[in-house]
């Protein structure tokens, strides 16, 4: 089944009254419970305790269960995952992923920890934050460190700051590596998670960039404030317009298909398999969000 990751919200680690509310109220699809920038210094270790009784004692439901911990540019890192690998995560992010070195080294320390375990091999996956200059121009590396790798994250501010570049509103000083990103995930087929709407008092300004980023190819995009939950899984689900198409297009494939015809014209439109399997991936994308019942897909 087509997995849904539309909205990814950032909670501090060290909170568990906020953690709490977002793994057991929010209508959130991933819930990141935060080692790195959301904690203080100070707090580290208080934060890691907190997660892996998250972790341990709440109920996720249908949200996946992420922790980021620190870049191992740090010392942290290590005892970030010693410290929780207990809560066993649906994934752990990975802030500030330079070289594929940076995911393989965590790729060989969750081995080990799954086998002294008895787990699944590669059953906790990965995510990749590209947030500098160098983790953009090593994305074909990247991409291609790891099998636990199931999705990449862009994080613009950060990229902004180490670039010395100055954010707009329009974001063309970080478009490029936006593009790049998305393209990677792509080419990897893993999702693409964008960048952070730092804005949470501007719904308007969250639904237009999200819906760039929807066409530019990415599957959801981080939240920082629950508030922005609700409109980033509206931006990134398909519209009843788009699920409709796409079912009469199926429908119409599938007729001609079966009068031995390859090409062919609707709507005014020449069709062809790439845009049958984009109807196709609207549907997954509806059946996955509820919005259409497995009975009703095409086959």
């Amino acid at each position: 089944m087509t997995r849904v990751r539309r909205s990814v919200l950032f909670m501090p680690g060290d909170s568990l009254k906020k953690i709490t509310k977002a793994a057991t109220q929010l209508a959130v699809d991933c819930v990141v419970m935060d080692l790195e920038d959301g904690v203080a210094l100070d707090r580290k270790e208080e934060a890691r305790q907190t997660v892996l009784e998250a972790g341990k004692t709440l109920d996720f439901g249908s949200r996946e269960k992420w922790i980021r911990i620190n870049p191992t540019s740090t010392s942290w890192w290590q005892d970030d995952l010693a410290e929780t690998i207990e809560a066993r995560p649906n994934a752990y992010v990975i802030p500030k992923v330079e070289s594929a070195q940076d995911l393989q080294q965590i790729c060989d320390w969750l081995t080990q920890a799954e086998k002294e375990r008895g787990w699944e091999p590669s059953s906790i996956e990965l995510v990749g934050i590209i947030e500098t200059a160098k983790g953009v121009l090593c994305l074909p590396q990247i991409v291609a460190a790891t099998d636990r790798l199931s999705a990449m994250m862009f994080g613009s501010e950060d990229l902004a700051g180490d670039m010395g570049a100055i954010r707009t509103p329009e974001g063309w000083e970080v478009f490029y590596a936006r593009s790049a990103v998305v393209t990677a995930a792509a080419a990897y087929r893993i999702d693409a998670i964008d960048t952070i709407f730092a804005d949470f008092n501007d719904p308007e300004g969250l639904q237009k960039e999200a819906t760039v980023a929807r066409q530019m190819g990415y599957s959801g995009k981080i939240a920082i404030h629950p508030r922005q939950v609700p409109i980033l899984n509206d931006a990134f689900s398909p519209t009843e317009a788009e699920i409709e198409h796409a079912t009469k297009l199926i429908a119409a494939h599938d007729a001609n298909q079966a009068a031995g015809t390859g090409a062919f014209a609707y709507e005014g439109k020449m069709v062809d398999m790439p845009m049958i399997r984009s109807a196709q991936k609207i549907l997954a994308q509806a059946q996955a969000t509820g919005q259409r019942n497995q009975d009703s897909s095409s086959e």
